[in-house]
């Protein structure tokens, strides 16, 4: 990923290239925003075909074997510049048009009125930021045959039928309050919504470390672990966190 990990901690907008540049909210932000709207959002952007293997299937489409900017280029129409203001503020990703580079064939989505160019190399800085500072992981499925493929398929199905009518819980509410109720934590109900969405959840994975930390060394001082068995990471709570 081509970007600054520490101006990333620092809660800075990311500048992808003369025409984009991505902010990154405060848990305020996306909480006015709305946060199922939010991360219905940050996902559409960050979806790949294999995420979405069941309606490409119904389509007629291999998600095997659909290029994920392709996909993208697909999603975008569904992207208005009202629904993603709060990361990329004027730039509407639903006007966007896609033309090919006549001298090398590749194609890229642009904007005539605005001179907006997202080219494979934007989408990819836009998806990995996303990803980094939400904690998404890339899903990228491949299948040996095509039995197996359609067995992924069905099964996939059947998963999404049965939580089709399902409510949206909130992805942040529960992480929130253990945090304002971790003694590790320094900021308050107050003062939380303050935090960029990285470094809040920058908090999140280093007091898991922290506490694991501990709980292992509580277990070896009472003869219950062995230190030796234990990976060397995490006995390490200054270790990084980052995959």
């Amino acid at each position: 990923m081509l970007v600054d990990e520490l101006q990333l901690f620092r809660g800075k907008d990311y500048k992808v290239n003369d025409y984009i540049i991505i902010h990154q909210p405060t848990l305020g932000e996306i909480c006015d925003f709305g946060e199922q709207r939010y991360f219905s959002m940050i996902s559409t952007i960050c979806a790949t075909p294999s995420e979405y293997k069941v309606q490409l299937y119904d389509m007629g489409i291999d998600y095997e074997e659909l290029d994920e900017f392709e996909f993208f280029i697909m999603l975008t129409k569904t992207l208005k510049a009202e629904d993603t203001n709060i990361i990329l503020g004027d730039v509407d990703l639903s006007r966007l048009i896609p033309l090919q580079d006549k001298n090398t064939n590749e194609i890229f989505l642009y904007d005539g009125s605005t001179g907006a160019i997202v080219d494979f190399l934007a989408y990819t800085l836009i998806t990995d930021f996303l990803r980094k500072i939400h904690g998404f992981k890339k899903q990228v499925d491949r299948t040996g045959n095509a039995a197996t493929k359609q067995i992924i398929i069905d099964t996939e199905r059947r998963r999404l039928e049965r939580h089709k009518n399902d409510k949206y819980k909130s992805v942040l509410i529960p992480l929130i309050s253990a945090m304002i109720n971790c003694e590790n934590f320094k900021y308050n109900h107050e003062t939380v919504w303050s935090l960029p969405i990285y470094v809040f959840m920058d908090s999140v994975r280093r007091i898991q470390k922290i506490k694991n930390y501990e709980h292992i060394m509580q277990g070896a001082y009472s003869g219950c672990v062995d230190l030796s068995k234990i990976p060397k990471d995490d006995l390490n709570w200054l270790g990084s966190i980052n995959d």
